[in-house]
């Protein structure tokens, strides 16, 4: 039976659309903080700037032990219980934040609480396209869910400034506090696993253990470069956002302030939403994910040497979206192609696996930023290192297995 005899169900679009607003709503939590770090130190009582960055922090730090069980509960018992599990805690403990008040102590408890339940929402991208979406469109439906990421944090950082009260950041969690807790409810009141009927003709194969898979994962060498790049690729986009204006400000400190910095970032943050969309439909369409691959993280490597030299505002901007272009546009079909290869382990296994991975590179890039400066402060070293190190995975990744 071909694919076009195959009933395709347009509640898919609607499922979709909820795993996108609480994967939106997630990433505004994981990002309200460092939008208003100087505010938000007053609110606590005055604790220190490190104190602020850990309520950001703490979700990469989770997500690397969290990860596991989240992708085996995905796995086990499919795509709404897995993924309602997420939804459950973060509109749960994203409301509850507002009622810590200024208590640092139990801001940081219930942040902890909404960081258990983001790998159970992101590990579950390529099983939502799996289970709803036909293979003609499966990446176009990765790319919406991977892209909301970039709304959510985009949507962070613009709004959140305008939610708060001189140094009162009260208003500004309830707002959100009462977003999670609709989208929370919305998802479990309307989300569905699966359609009655599978949305392509593809024989259905038997999954293996969570184990098993990671040992199918580990020694399939295409799948250790998608892991390479992911680490290379989420981590230095992570440090470039979280320390875009420490890293634009030595270029010229009379004109990039911290509102130049904003406008950089939320410019590389936009490229990133437009590459998944059009790099995902072409993906789709021409069924050519290496070369998509390939031809995205070329468009990063080029954009972020230019980027480390230029002190121009408009070539730095433009720099900016294309780096977030092809960087940000390769991920969904990463998320899909390593699907492809590492058949039949599970697909929230893989997806799991290099969204962990790309976590610990935030990590390891945040706080490695420091050794690679000039005496005046300037990061350009820093800046060429990722630049050589994207040009790497690069190379890497024309060993990739030619598969559709």
């Amino acid at each position: 039976m071909s694919e076009e005899k195959i009933q395709v169900y347009g509640y898919r679009w609607l499922v979709l659309l909820l795993f996108m607003l609480v994967n939106i709503t997630t990433q505004i939590l994981w990002i309200t903080f460092a939008a208003v770090t100087i505010p938000a130190q007053a609110y606590f009582g005055g604790v220190d700037e490190l104190s602020i960055f850990l309520l950001s922090a703490i979700f990469m730090i989770v997500y690397i032990p969290d990860t596991f069980l989240a992708s085996w509960l995905i796995d086990k018992y499919d795509f709404k219980i897995g993924c309602g599990i997420g939804a459950v805690l973060i509109a749960i403990f994203g409301f509850l934040r507002f009622f810590a008040g200024p208590d640092y102590s139990l801001m940081l408890i219930f942040t902890i609480g909404i960081a258990i339940g983001q790998p159970f929402i992101m590990n579950s991208i390529t099983k939502l396209s799996g289970n709803w979406f036909p293979k003609s469109e499966r990446t176009t439906a990765t790319g919406l869910g991977t892209l909301s990421m970039f709304v959510g944090i985009l949507l962070g950082v613009l709004l959140t400034p305008f939610l708060i009260v001189g140094n009162d950041l009260s208003l500004m969690l309830l707002i959100y506090g009462i977003l999670s807790l609709v989208i929370g409810v919305l998802f479990i009141v309307f989300a569905k696993s699966r359609p009655l009927t599978p949305p392509t003709s593809e024989p259905i194969s038997e999954k293996v253990l969570m184990f098993e898979g990671l040992k199918k994962l580990f020694t399939n060498k295409s799948f250790l470069i998608l892991v390479f790049l992911y680490f290379l690729g989420l981590g230095i986009f992570n440090m470039l956002t979280t320390y875009i204006q420490v890293i634009l400000t030595p270029k010229n400190p009379a004109v990039f302030d911290e509102t130049f910095a904003g406008i950089v970032g939320g410019i590389m943050l936009l490229g990133g939403i437009f590459g998944a969309i059009v790099i995902s439909a072409l993906s789709d369409k021409f069924q050519k994910k290496v070369v998509l691959i390939i031809i995205s993280v070329a468009i990063a490597a080029v954009s972020l040497f230019i980027f480390a030299f230029v002190t121009d505002e408009i070539t730095l901007m433009l720099t900016a979206f294309l780096f977030g272009f092809g960087l940000l546009g390769a991920a969904p079909i990463a998320l899909e192609y390593a699907v492809d290869i590492t058949k039949p382990v599970p697909e929230a296994s893989s997806n799991g696996i290099l969204m962990m991975v790309g976590q610990i590179g935030g990590i390891v890039f945040i706080l490695g930023l420091a050794d690679f400066t000039l005496p005046s402060g300037d990061y350009l070293p820093a800046l060429l290192f990722e630049a050589i190190l994207i040009t790497v995975s690069l190379v890497s990744s024309f060993f990739l297995k030619r598969v559709k």
